[in-house]
Parts: C-alpha cells; sequence; structure tokens
C-alpha cells in the first residue's frame, strides 16, 4: 500500500520557543559562574567571556533563517525534498532524497533523516527535518506519518524507528 502525499513543513514556533529558552537558560548559568567565580581565579578572563560566547550562540541561532521543506510523496515511495530559503519559486529544485536508517516517529515529533545525493567529498549529504504538529496544517501530519510508514514497509527496509515514550 502506498499513499502519494505533499505537505509544506514551515518552521515549528514550539521548536523555537524550546531553543530560545534553553538559549537564556545557557546565558543564565554562564552568568552564575562568571558571578560566583573567585576574583584570583586563574582562568578570569576564560570566565568572564562565557556570557559573551553563549549570547553569540543565542543570537546565532535566533537570527538563523528559517527555512521552509517540501517533501513530495509519489503513490510508489519516491521522496523528493526542496528546501525554501529565500528562492524564487521558478528556481526552486526538488531534489530526490531517500528516508535515511535512524529516521525517528514519534506520537508529537518527526524527526526524517533524509539522503539527498553524495557530494563532491564523496560521502552521502544528509538533511535532517524535525516536523512537530504545529509545523504543518492539522491532518497533514498523520498523513505524513501514514506515508512515510507505508514507503518504507513497501520498500522492505527497517529504516523508521517507531518509539514511544
Amino acid at each position: 500500500m502506498s499513499i502519494a502525499v505533499t505537505v509544506v513543513i514551515a518552521p515549528s514556533r514550539c521548536l523555537r520557543c524550546l531553543l530560545a529558552g534553553f538559549g537564556a537558560s545557557l546565558i543564565a548559568a554562564a552568568c552564575a559562574v562568571g558571578l560566583v567565580a573567585p576574583p584570583g581565579y586563574a582562568g578570569g578572563p576564560l570566565v568572564a567571556l562565557a556570557p559573551l560566547i553563549a549570547g553569540l550562540c543565542v543570537a546565532h541561532a535566533a537570527l538563523r533563517p528559517a527555512m521552509v521543506h517540501r517533501i513530495d510523496i509519489s503513490g510508489p515511495g519516491q521522496i523528493r525534498l526542496t528546501v525554501q530559503q529565500g528562492v524564487r519559486p521558478e528556481r526552486e529544485a526538488a531534489l530526490p532524497a531517500m528516508l535515511l536508517p535512524g529516521s525517528t516517529l514519534w506520537p508529537r515529533l518527526m524527526l526524517l533523516r533524509l539522503g539527498t545525493g553524495r557530494r563532491a567529498s564523496g560521502r552521502a549529504a544528509c538533511c535532517t527535518v524535525p516536523v512537530l504538529p504545529d509545523s504543518l496544517a492539522p491532518d497533514a501530519f498523520r498523513a505524513l506519518v501514514v506515508a512515510l510508514g507505508a514507503g518504507a514497509e513497501a520498500a522492505g527496509r527497517a529504516t523508521l524507528e517507531h518509539k514511544i515514550l
């Protein structure tokens, strides 16, 4: 059984909020270490740089452009991935992709490891796409889970890990 589906995966607001909270806790921990360190501590300059480095990491994560992915799964189970990041629609190219081992399906989260060909170095190019329910239309999350499961079953590969916590 195969199911054809096309979904557009927008950046998840929940995931970005969690990343912002993690960054804030990282800055708070760095500041706490800097305040607790004794004044004569040998690593004083490094402790003073810890909040700055943590702040730069948070700024990098916050200012990083969000990417929109489109996944097309055809009837026989072929997967095509389009990454949309400030690209005009006529220049977008859908890359053939395959689901790599280690892709995970949980009830409220999918981590899709998609292989999109080979790099110039000869290694396989891998793209990990986190999919949360707020990234898709309400019915599209379930449709994508079913289509990916049916495609992996039809190919006879154990590429998906179904973990329920």
